[in-house]
């Protein structure tokens, strides 16, 4: 119950059904989540940045890699405080059941 609870930026590949990620773009304002993907690759969390960029439209993903690019390296806490505002978003789609995160499978 608590994987199933837990859900961070690097759980976005596994716990998010493709077909959402357009509904999250539209919900995260661009510049955000282009610090996001400039975090996140800096991070290690490359997998979550290639999901979100693969999934949505090639001209908005080339234009978020551009901007991620053009940003160089972020501040940790700006970084961090941009990836927490994707995954809020994430929430609250899912709160108001817009979207539904998949169910991590299970080790047992």
């Amino acid at each position: 119950a608590v994987r199933r609870a837990i859900f961070t930026f690097a759980n976005i590949p596994e716990r998010l059904n493709a077909i959402d990620v357009p509904k999250i773009t539209r919900d995260v304002d661009p510049d955000v989540l282009a610090t996001a993907v400039a975090a996140a690759e800096s991070d290690g969390d490359r997998l979550a940045v290639d999901f979100i960029l693969q999934n949505m439209s090639k001209r908005v993903a080339a234009t978020i890699r551009e901007e991620a690019e053009g940003k160089g390296g972020v501040k940790p806490k700006v970084g961090e405080a941009a990836m927490n505002a994707v995954v809020a978003a994430i929430r609250d789609l899912v709160s108001v059941g817009e979207i539904e995160l998949l169910t991590p499978e299970s080790d047992d």
